[in-house]
């Protein structure tokens, strides 16, 4: 099975503007966050883990689709998905939330303008 390895820098800009304007902070930078992208029946993207048995992390799987892509959207690792992504060859796209099977809460959809609660500062 390929795999590989990354640390991805986390954005601070967000959540720390002045800091980053004036140069105290980096724009991206520590913590460094470990994530595994592997093959899987496509590609599986496990978030915050290099070990691709971690069922505790979330994971994100990437299937190829005959006219597109589905996206599978676990934030519960080993949970149920909140959600699917699908890309169409012909460049629609489409969420399909889940019903917040299991563990996993339901997903939540926002309007473009809200803010991801607890996500950015207000």
């Amino acid at each position: 099975m390929r795999q590989f390895k990354l640390n991805i820098p986390t954005y601070n800009a967000s959540h720390f503007p002045r800091e980053v304007a004036s140069g105290q902070l980096p724009e991206y930078g520590p913590p460094h966050v470990p994530v595994l992208v592997h093959e899987a029946e496509g590609v599986r993207i496990v978030l915050g883990s290099h070990d691709h048995n971690e069922m505790t992390a979330p994971d994100i799987q990437i299937e190829r689709r005959p006219l597109g892509w589905a996206i599978f959207l676990h934030p519960v690792g080993g949970g149920d998905p909140s959600g699917y992504v699908y890309f169409h060859a012909d460049g629609r796209s489409f969420l399909l939330p889940e019903n917040g099977l299991g563990p996993t809460p339901k997903i939540e959809v926002l309007e473009s303008a809200d803010r991801v609660p607890d996500m950015e500062p207000p």
